[in-house]
């Protein structure tokens, strides 16, 4: 079983010139297949850390749902009520004065990524606030500098992809008064029984690849999302291993339960995987979400159109600037995680995500 799967994988990691590919799936909550694939570039045994990037994004999501499902806050409510200095957005008009925006930004907005935020992470502000508190500023402390770079647009008007994740990873610090990986132990780590998963051991993660110029070879680690020591990105920055996981996102696909342990009900599963934003196609350096197939749900991407091969609609999950993905199916009971470290994969890698997926579904017969 899963031959044609494995032929596959390791014909990509032989051809394109991929370090490894490591990859699990769950199905009906146990596990079902697992394939560990690798050029000899590097010792693997499967346990690898990784820096997981944006796939850290559907975690964050989970835990505001959680928050939201408690009622201790709403899509509607607005940012500035946890977030005091969120008051103080602003745009600019075209004579480069500073005015305020049409509506506010609300914790549906931080969702979907249309607060209309940017990925700067470099701007003056957040270098000024770290550089002056030492390089030990908390993530509430980072993040409420974002107000002072003005907004790309009208919230709700439009949508970018942007450090909208870690303003509700503040957010969550707020409301549940715990630091954000404090929070995420209590809901995700430690029940789930995760081992190797949190804002923590950058260094210890397995060697990192980039794939520049047809070459891949191994770089340093960025850990651009590590603003300071202290804080704790709920858009990029967690470090996990596949078999981690694979165990949040079996939760997700068996309807939010694992184990007898309810992470989340199954109709904020529901309200995540919901098609908010239509045609989801963005060009940047890491997605593996392009064209009219996928649309975005709140911060996942969510199929609209099934597949001939069996994937329904309503399909959600993510992925990570070094290759990492999440595939949720809920009408199958089907968890897919996939494990990689190469920056810059679309270069040798774009599609190819996806074709596994359908491999192990032809596999499968479903």
């Amino acid at each position: 079983m899963f031959t044609k799967t494995k032929n596959y994988v390791d014909n990509l990691v032989k051809d394109k010139g991929i370090p490894y590919i490591d990859i699990g799936v769950m199905k009906g909550g146990l596990p079902f297949f697992r394939h560990l694939s690798g050029d000899g570039r590097e010792k693997l045994n499967g346990k690898e850390k990784l820096l997981i990037y944006s796939a850290t994004k559907p975690m964050t999501v989970v835990l505001a749902m959680r928050l939201i499902e408690e009622g201790k806050m709403s899509l509607t409510d607005k940012v500035s009520k946890f977030l005091p200095e969120y008051e103080n957005v602003y745009l600019l008009n075209e004579e480069g004065e500073k005015v305020s925006p049409k509506t506010p930004i609300t914790i549906l907005h931080l969702l979907t990524m249309t607060a209309g935020l940017t990925y700067d992470y470099k701007s003056y502000p957040i270098k000024e606030r770290v550089k002056s508190l030492g390089g030990d500023a908390s993530t509430c402390e980072i993040v409420n500098c974002f107000v002072k770079n003005p907004l790309a647009f009208n919230p709700g008007e439009d949508r970018r992809y942007s450090l909208c994740h870690d303003v509700l990873g503040a957010v969550i610090e707020v409301v549940s008064g715990k630091s954000l990986g404090e929070y995420l132990n209590e809901i995700i780590v430690k029940p789930l029984g995760l081992k190797k998963t949190g804002f923590y051991g950058y260094e210890n993660t397995t060697s990192i690849y980039e794939s520049k110029d047809g070459k891949v070879e191994k770089i340093e680690k960025d850990l651009w999302m590590n603003f300071s020591s202290s804080y704790q990105s709920g858009g990029a920055g967690l470090v996990s291993t596949v078999d981690d996981y694979l165990l949040f996102a079996c939760a997700l696909a068996n309807g939010g339960e694992i184990n007898g342990y309810q992470m989340l009900k199954e109709d904020s599963i529901k309200e995540i995987k919901k098609e908010r934003l239509k045609a989801f196609n963005v060009e940047n350096k890491f997605t593996c979400v392009q064209g009219s197939d996928y649309g975005y749900g709140l911060g996942v991407r969510t199929r609209n159109i099934e597949t001939a091969w069996g994937l329904p609609k309503e399909e959600f999950g993510w992925d990570g600037a070094a290759g990492s993905y999440l595939l949720v199916d809920t009408k199958n009971n089907i968890a897919i995680f996939m494990g990689m470290h190469l920056t810059n994969w679309p270069e040798v890698f774009k599609g190819e995500h996806l074709k596994i997926v359908e491999q192990i579904y032809k596999d499968m017969k479903i």
